[in-house]
């Protein structure tokens, strides 16, 4: 598919569109398009090319496609320079219980977190500064969706 087709236009989609909405829409489509049931390889292969995009941008958090007009270009309007994500995994302690950890040792070189939190976030945890590495603290931002995404940022405020 090339870079100029929206693939939600594609899916006959909304731009909010939860992720069950997009397997939804692929599987209708797939139906109606596929050339084991009289339709066309070329269809098919837009329908399948839209789907993989958009499945692939919502485990990004839909960094890639935004609705025309959209004031923010990033996603939660949280620019990535300024706030650089957090990965984290999930991990088990020794009751079997699942634990987060953030990555923390993941953080950008040359980044230095700004002074303000990031907007509609909590901070998790705070970090010190130490010989190599300013003060920081990991925020948790609500997305859409009962979704999220964890990011660095300033130390919370006492």
């Amino acid at each position: 598919m090339d870079g100029t087709r929206d693939p939600f236009r594609v899916l006959s989609l909304p731009y909010d569109a939860a992720p069950d909405d997009v397997r939804r829409a692929f599987r209708r489509l797939a139906r109606e398009t596929h050339p084991d049931a009289g339709g066309s390889a070329s269809a098919f292969h837009q329908v399948h090319a839209a789907y993989n995009a958009l499945t692939a941008d919502l485990e990004r958090e839909r960094g890639t496609w935004a609705p025309p007009g959209e004031v923010s270009p990033y996603v939660a309007g949280l620019d990535p320079s300024l706030y650089p994500t957090c990965p984290v995994h999930l991990d088990r302690n020794d009751k079997g219980q699942q634990t987060v950890v953030f990555d923390v040792e993941s953080r950008p070189e040359d980044w230095t977190p700004g002074s303000l939190p990031p907007p509609g976030g909590a901070c998790h945890e705070s970090h010190a500064a130490t010989g190599t590495a300013p003060a920081f603290g990991v925020w948790i931002v609500a997305l859409p969706d009962r979704r999220f995404r964890c990011v660095f940022g300033p130390p919370a405020a006492d």
